[in-house]
This record gives structure tokens, C-alpha cells and sequence, in this order.
């Protein structure tokens, strides 16, 4: 396990620097479009496929619903309904999304929270004052949004590095290398995620990366590992 661990870890470092000059290269301030798009895309993605996820978001992104800042919730969401429950091509095959009602009603109480709060995402992503703010505000005001899809939506959109995305590879790595105990793949609970997110940016800081940055080299690795049987992927 100690070698695996040592591995791993070596394996990540090597790429987090293209992961860096990716970003870099790919830094650019997304207009309002794109927000949702993200934020509709990390809404989308809790329990299902992320190239589902993909394809679904932009079906979605095709009628710019989200974009619709007067019609009212519940008109909202069911013309998200109607886009949702049509099958998407992913990887050459049609598929159906998995929860259509709970994701058009999660969607449409999205923005309709962006817009009392803010009026819309652009401005809202930019007047808070941190990265812990911005991601606590997402949590507890847009439905459906956890401290992981929350974390995802400002690293996706270029806004802050600073927050981990504890999916299950990333916490997968994590049991390996000895810095998580817990037994489940999923953390729900903002100060729950705290705690295990400090244990990775501490680590992330050893390697000398930002940790937003070091999980997505993470989230590469340990999908070509096989995050289901580490220790035969790298035998």
C-alpha cells in the first residue's frame, strides 16, 4: 500500500503542472451564458454519468432557459422538465436522463435564487469577498448544489483554486495515501468537508500546487488507476 500510495502521488505531481498551464491558457472571464452553463452542468451531474451531465446541460444551454430571468419558477421548471426528459446522444448512443423532475425544479429555484439575490450569476460569483463565502452561499441557497458540485462550479469556471472537489476519486486517493478514514465516497456535510478538505490543501501545499488545481490531476489518475481496484490497476 505504501508503494501504491508513493505512486499515486508521484503519478499526480507529474501532471499537475500541464493542469496549471491548462488553466492558464483557458483563463477568461465567462459571460452569463457559460455560468449556467457550468452551474447547470455541476447541478446535473450528482449521481450520474458526467458525460450524461454534459449532454443533458447542453441541450439545456440550446434553449437558454436559465437565461429567462422573468418567468416565474414554476413555468421555469416545467419547460426544463420538457428539455430534461428528452434522450441526449452520449457517446454515440441516446440516453435518458436520470431524474428529470427533481433537476428542473432544483434548476428553476436556481435561478430564481441568482436572481433576488443578485439579479444574475455574473455579478453574483464576483460580490463575494472569498472563495468559503461563495461556496457557502451556493450550498445553502441553490437546491441540489453540495460543497462538491458548489467547489466544481467555481473551479470549472475559472473564479478560485483554492476550494477542493472531494468526489469519490479524489477521496479514494485519499484513503490510499492515508489522509481519509471515512467509510463513505461522499461528503454532505459542509463541516464535515471542511475538515477533509483542510487534510488535502495541506498536502496540496507539501507538493507545492493549488489544491483546486492538484484534484483535477487527482480525478485523472485515479480514473486511469481504476478507482475500483487500485491496488491490480497499478500491480
Amino acid at each position: 500500500m505504501r508503494n501504491d500510495a508513493a505512486r499515486l502521488e508521484h503519478a499526480v505531481a507529474a501532471i499537475c503542472p500541464e493542469i496549471e498551464e491548462r488553466a492558464k491558457r483557458s483563463q477568461s472571464a465567462l459571460d452569463e451564458r457559460n455560468l449556467w452553463w457550468e452551474l447547470s452542468c455541476c447541478l446535473l451531474s450528482s449521481q450520474v454519468p458526467y458525460g450524461l451531465a454534459v449532454a443533458t446541460a447542453d441541450a439545456l444551454d440550446k434553449r437558454q432557459l436559465l437565461l429567462n430571468t422573468s418567468a416565474p419558477r414554476a413555468e421555469l421548471a416545467d419547460e426544463i422538465l420538457g428539455v430534461l426528459r428528452q434522450p441526449v446522444l452520449v457517446n454515440g448512443s441516446l440516453r435518458n436522463y436520470r431524474f428529470p423532475r427533481s433537476k428542473s425544479m432544483q434548476l428553476a429555484s436556481a435561478r430564481e435564487s441568482v436572481s433576488q439575490e443578485s439579479g444574475d450569476l455574473c455579478s453574483l460569483v464576483h460580490a463575494f469577498g472569498d472563495a468559503a463565502t461563495a461556496r457557502s452561499w451556493l450550498v445553502s441557497n441553490v437546491a441540489g448544489i453540495g460543497p462538491k458540485q458548489a467547489s466544481m462550479f467555481l473551479r470549472n469556471a475559472g473564479i478560485i483554486y483554492d476550494l477542493a472537489v472531494l468526489d469519490r476519486h479524489v477521496l479514494n486517493y485519499m484513503t490510499i495515501i492515508g489522509l481519509y478514514t471515512g467509510a463513505g465516497r461522499a461528503i454532505s456535510k459542509l463541516s464535515h468537508y471542511h475538515m477533509q478538505e483542510d487534510k488535502l490543501i495541506s498536502h496540496a501545499n507539501r507538493l507545492g500546487f493549488a489544491v483546486g488545481l492538484m484534484d483535477w490531476a487527482i480525478w485523472i489518475v485515479m480514473r486511469v488507476a481504476g478507482s475500483q481496484d487500485t491496488e491490480r490497476a497499478l500491480a
